[in-house]
């Protein structure tokens, strides 16, 4: 065992005699500055010496991109927030100074920005993360320019299975919500995207505001010095978000059925999707629903060793069960090894559907995937970047990191009567979409 897990390991365990003892599982302490302006910041004192993760985390994504024609702008501004501002104009110089690893990630729910650095950067870093969240500012031509290398992008994934794939999944399952359209965007949108400049202003001006984005700063650093510089560089952002009205999904009544072709070289892809739950560290049904996922399609599930390790008729089993900020999709997909098996793996996994609706999930199956569920999390905090990362998901559903330790309370107390009720409540044929990917000219 390397030292550094060996340490996390000892810290796990500390953390879970606390839990049991405080109810708390987060194992950091850490430090809340909230400005009059409604900008949030979390101070934790976690990770390696002399090193700091720096990770705004935007709670806009693909799903608020509720205007027809204008799909795209939320992945959009992940490469324009690299493009500088009047007082830092070449942002990649700026990092590289520093010796920093920075990037960004969107997806349904979320833009994420994030810097790994000497702590000794500290100061430097909030000036230059605050200046371009408030400051941002391009021309026409960059925006243009910009706007291409996502076309560009868009192109170059366009044929990759997997995105091909939940393309479609995506217009199969979902008729208004913004969950129908992946996080670069649909095409025609993308392709009109040069000549939405103004838009992209005005995009930025609404959801670039304190009041939607969290700071989370985790690392070796002084608590109360950067308390006082998150005040002296945000405290003059000024606010104004408004919460775009994203239309609801209406109950879906009916199983919806699929065959795409896909213009490549592919086995076949089972994708069999339910009408989930949104996101909640409280509602038990909720988190049933993603204890569910593992027990029934998960890799110590009985299926997976079924299909994937005894008989070997699928490359992989997958459970997609994570929840979205809104209600999404509860996902199993496989590939299949034999084309002329597709309709017998889906019937395996309509048996596993009804089994765990109608039976109790074996009790040794349920401890040990709640306890590896819990553990996972406290393992993974190895690093400043783990430990911001790991909040992520608690920031986006609910605007702080508190239900960290309320998504873990709610989780020990998961019985296996609340998986069947979850089985049975979201698992069902109403709100069922299959999706087959089969490559073009085969059966």
């Amino acid at each position: 065992m390397k030292p550094m897990i060996g340490a996390m390991l000892l810290l796990a365990l500390a953390g879970s005699a606390m839990a049991q003892q405080n109810d708390e599982v987060f194992p950091f302490d850490y430090r809340l500055v909230e400005l009059e302006n409604g900008f949030k910041a979390y101070l934790i004192k976690a990770g390696a010496p002399g090193q700091i993760a720096y990770v705004s985390m935007v709670r806009t994504g693909s799903r608020d991109e509720v205007e027809p024609g204008k799909s795209g702008f939320a992945h959009f501004f992940e490469h324009m927030m690299f493009r500088g501002t009047e007082k830092y104009p070449d942002f990649d110089a700026v990092t590289a100074s520093m010796g920093a690893a920075r990037n960004a990630f969107t997806s349904n729910d979320m833009t994420v920005y994030y810097e790994v650095v000497a702590s000794d950067y500290l100061e430097q870093v909030m000036d230059l993360e605050s200046d371009r969240f408030m400051n941002l500012k391009y021309a026409e031509p960059d925006f243009r320019t910009e706007a291409g290398a996502v076309l560009g992008e868009y192109q170059q994934g366009a044929l990759s299975p997997g995105r091909f794939l939940d393309e479609k999944v995506r217009m199969t399952a979902f008729d208004r919500h913004t969950y129908r359209h992946t996080t670069i965007g649909f095409e025609a949108d993308v392709r009109a995207m040069p000549e939405g400049y103004d838009y992209s202003i005005s995009f930025h001006r609404r959801f670039y505001r304190p009041e939607n984005v969290v700071l989370v700063i985790a690392g070796d650093f002084d608590l109360e010095r950067a308390a006082t510089l998150v005040r002296q560089y945000y405290a003059r952002w000024e606010p104004g978000y408004t919460a775009p009205k994203v239309p609801a999904e209406p109950e879906q009544t009916a199983p919806r059925r699929q065959t795409v072709r896909y213009p490549g070289r592919t086995l076949p892809v089972l994708s069999v999707n339910y009408k989930g739950p949104a996101w909640s560290a409280t509602d038990k049904l909720a988190v049933a629903s993603e204890v569910l996922g593992a027990v029934a399609f998960g890799s110590n599930s009985d299926l997976y060793k079924k299909l994937v390790i005894e008989q070997r008729r699928v490359q992989y089993l997958f459970d997609g069960f994570g929840l979205d900020r809104d209600p999404g999709l509860l996902a199993i997909q496989t590939m299949v090894i034999d084309p002329n098996d597709v309709r017998a793996v889906e019937g395996e996994i309509r048996a596993t559907v009804a089994r765990f609706q109608n039976e109790l999930v074996d009790a040794r199956l349920l401890t040990d995937t709640k306890s590896n569920m819990k553990y996972g999390f406290l393992m993974g905090l190895e690093t400043a970047q783990n430990v911001a990362f790991s909040l992520i998901q608690y920031v986006i559903n609910t605007g702080g990191i508190e239900a960290v330790n309320d998504y873990y309370r709610t989780l020990d107390t998961v019985t296996a009567e609340d998986v069947r009720a979850a089985a049975q409540r979201f698992l069902v044929d109403r709100g069922n979409t299959v999706v087959t990917m089969v490559q073009a000219g085969g059966e």
